[in-house]
This record gives structure tokens, sequence and C-alpha cells, in this order.
């Protein structure tokens, strides 16, 4: 999601550094200035600078805030060629991916008895749902990720603690 993230807001800005010349704000400005000083300073290469930034940074810059000037403007939807749905419901399973990205990361508990994943409060999760945002972004990505991955067998995963009543 980044790099297509990337490149379509570099083609929208017709510069690499496109993050150069969004006016974000003040947090986020501060995430961009630390990901360039990770990234080996003010000279830093964009490649480099992208890597260094946050998945938060990239989640955020889909919200409703950045509706006119990134999304539509500098063409960020781009980036979602396969999405046949509107940015605030991209916006909002990506938030979810980051939720049960987080809980995964601090060593949460996402097993449930209800063939989903649990990635905090109310949200929930299936398999499929949590690759539909590569679908969107590459549909050739997202068949590499089934076959070359534990796809199917996390799925199953899931469908036998259903399957068996398991309560969790």
């Amino acid at each position: 999601m980044k790099n297509a993230a990337h490149h379509a807001l570099s083609a929208g800005y017709g510069v690499p550094a496109w993050y150069d010349r969004v006016s974000f704000t003040p947090y986020w400005a501060g995430v961009v200035k630390d990901a360039r000083n990770k990234a080996g300073g003010s000279n830093a290469a964009p490649g480099k600078v992208i890597a260094e930034l946050t998945f938060g940074f990239w989640v955020d810059l889909c919200s409703k805030r950045n509706n006119n000037n990134l999304w539509v403007h500098r063409k960020l939807s781009a980036a979602f060629p396969n999405a046949a749905m509107s940015r605030d419901q991209i916006h909002q399973r990506l938030k979810v991916v980051q939720a049960l990205r987080n809980r995964i990361s601090h060593h949460e508990p996402v097993l449930t008895s209800s063939k989903t994943l649990h990635a905090g409060r109310s949200s929930m999760l299936s398999v499929p749902e949590l690759l539909e945002p590569v679908e969107w972004v590459c549909t050739d990505t997202a068949r590499w990720i089934k076959t070359r991955f534990r796809y199917s067998q996390a799925a199953r995963v899931l469908e036998d603690v259903y399957n068996l009543g398991i309560t969790l």
C-alpha cells in the first residue's frame, strides 16, 4: 500500500519527495521529519524516507481530512485501482487492519470463536477481509500472498475453532 500511495502521490505532485509539498498537521509533519532524519537527513532519498514512515501515516493519508487535497486533487485514489468503494470505506478498513497489526505486535489475543480476528474494541476482521486491501492495490500480489503464505491455513484455523464450538 505504501509504495502504491507513494507512486500515486509522486505522480500527483510531479516529484518523488511529494511529502515536502503537503501541508500536514503538526503531528504528521513531525513524523515526516523524523522519517527523513532516520533516512539520512535533508538529502535522504525519497525511497528511504518512505521506508521510514509508519503504517499509521499511510492509513491517515486516506482520512477525511485529506479527501480533497490528496485523495481527489493529487490522485491518491490511484493507489487503490481495484477498490470499488469510497475513500471512507477504505480508510475504515485500513484502520481496522492497523488495529489488528498493533494487537499482534503487542502479543494481544486476536483469535475468536466467530471465524474472525479481534482487532480491538468491537472490530472484527475475517481472513478474506484482511487480504482485501491488498487486492485493492494489486490483485497479483493478493494472489501471490494466498499461495506463498499461510492464508488457507489461517482461514482453516478460524473455521475449525468455530466448527468445534470452542469459546474464546
